[in-house]
């Protein structure tokens, strides 16, 4: 049987204090609400990435950021990716041709990937560690902007997201356009464009980049 409640009633009996309302603001000591705290009330059990600095702070285009994003998300349709969701893919590295591409193989394993990272950082007179197949890439760059000197931080991060983005592009037109990888050609351009990132906004790589 359905029971229905009498809420005339219910209130009729409930005793009424005299005592005034009161406004409070939970998300302070003092109960007094803030622009600030409000904003920060937005982000209340959210996750924070260790690595956003590394990925948004440097110049970069944002498609080129983005992309790091993803990343190291491992949210991009690699090879491993495609797999794992039973889709088809190549066999091998489209680069290398030797083993199952994945992010971490592309960007720190690959044996084509670690040429183009021995010649653009020596290029830009960067005295850090080539990046390592048993080492994150978060970790190599993070490891890499913190023993660098202050004046180069900017730049080098800047010149690691650009090295990053045309491996992946330089793979994706192997894939899709059928180009042959040519550490020559991904060099030569990763250079060209940052000297056009510096005179457009990455004036860091000028602390690093020769002159022409």
């Amino acid at each position: 049987m359905v029971q229905y409640v009498d809420l005339w009633r219910l209130v009729r009996h409930t005793p009424l204090s005299s005592t005034p309302d009161v406004l409070s603001w939970r998300w302070t000591a003092s109960a007094t609400y803030s622009a600030s705290s409000c904003y920060k009330a937005l982000f209340f059990g959210a996750c924070e990435d260790p690595y956003w600095r590394l990925t948004w702070r440097p110049w970069a285009p944002l498609r080129a950021m983005f992309f790091l994003w993803l990343a190291m998300q491992d949210r991009c349709w690699t090879a491993e990716r495609l797999a794992r969701h039973g889709l088809p893919h190549e066999d091998t590295c489209a680069l290398c041709d030797q083993e199952l591409e994945s992010m971490h193989h592309l960007l720190m394993a690959c044996s084509f990937s670690r040429q183009v990272w021995h010649e653009v950082l020596g290029w830009a007179r960067m005295a850090v560690d080539l990046p390592s197949e048993d080492t994150p890439f978060q970790t190599w760059w993070s490891s890499c902007i913190d023993r660098s000197p202050a004046p180069v931080r900017k730049g080098l991060s800047s010149l690691i997201i650009l090295t990053a983005w045309w491996l992946w592009k330089h793979r994706n037109a192997c894939i899709f356009d059928r180009a042959t990888p040519s550490l020559t050609l991904v060099s030569d351009t990763i250079k060209d464009e940052a000297r056009l990132w510096e005179k457009a906004g990455a004036k860091g790589l000028l602390n690093i980049i020769p002159g022409e």
